[in-house]
């Protein structure tokens, strides 16, 4: 079904944490990409936890991260209007920081004419496709300041994520 997003940065080692749940001994960690690295449920195979390694200095120098991982994204009251379960689509998840806005984006999709804003919670919007109730990119004002504050934030949405490339081979 999914599980709950939440969202921790890690100020000292600076990473930044996309997490289903809490990080336990039997997950296996891979290396996705070059400073992402995802840990698995070695049962189910599914991503529980997609780790951004150096994520402003990373972002300081590309402006953007793109994760080599595709997403389902639903707003937890999704089973009160009777939404299906969405299915990860092909293609990449791009972090974008507005350092000036203090704004973090998750964006699955770009905003298109099928595509309306709303507020899911304090702070946070998001980009939901009119069709499928789909979240395709979610807006975190005061990001920065909210888990400098609280160390994280839980998300009012569930999510799945799959790997969309295979991992980085070793050398």
């Amino acid at each position: 079904m999914g599980e709950r997003l939440t969202i921790t940065y890690d100020k000292i080692g600076d990473f930044l944490f996309l997490d289903l749940c809490h990080p336990y001994a039997e997950q296996e960690s891979n290396m996705i990409d070059d400073a992402v690295v995802a840990r698995f449920n070695l049962k189910t195979g599914e991503i529980e936890t997609v780790e951004i390694l150096f994520f402003y200095s990373w972002l300081k120098k590309e402006g953007e991260i793109r994760i080599p991982i595709s997403a389902a994204l639903w707003p937890t009251d999704a089973a009160h209007r009777k939404v299906t379960v969405p299915t990860p689509i092909d293609g990449t998840i791009t972090i974008i920081y507005d350092q000036t806005g203090d704004a973090l984006t998750l964006e699955r999709l770009p905003p298109h004419p099928s595509q309306y804003r709303r507020e899911i919670c304090e702070d946070v919007s998001a980009g939901l496709n009119a069709g499928t109730g789909d979240i395709e990119s979610l807006e975190i004002r005061r990001f920065k300041a909210r888990v400098e504050q609280d160390g994280e934030i839980m998300l009012p949405i569930y999510a799945t994520f799959r790997l969309v490339k295979s991992a980085v081979a070793a050398d």
